[in-house]
């Protein structure tokens, strides 16, 4: 019971961490450069039109 109790409370506290984590995330976008801050510019109307 014990060993039970002691899951559940790592499982709850490692669930409450992921969502302080979540909710204080930066907003931003990656690419090969790295993380940057902010929305994603986007330069090439290229990008918009469809490949096919």
């Amino acid at each position: 019971m014990t060993v039970l109790l002691i899951v559940a409370a790592l499982l709850a506290g490692g669930l409450f961490i992921e969502l302080v984590s979540a909710a204080t995330a930066p907003l931003g976008y990656q690419d090969e450069n790295g993380f940057h801050f902010g929305s994603d510019p986007v330069t090439d109307p290229a990008d918009f039109e469809n490949p096919s």
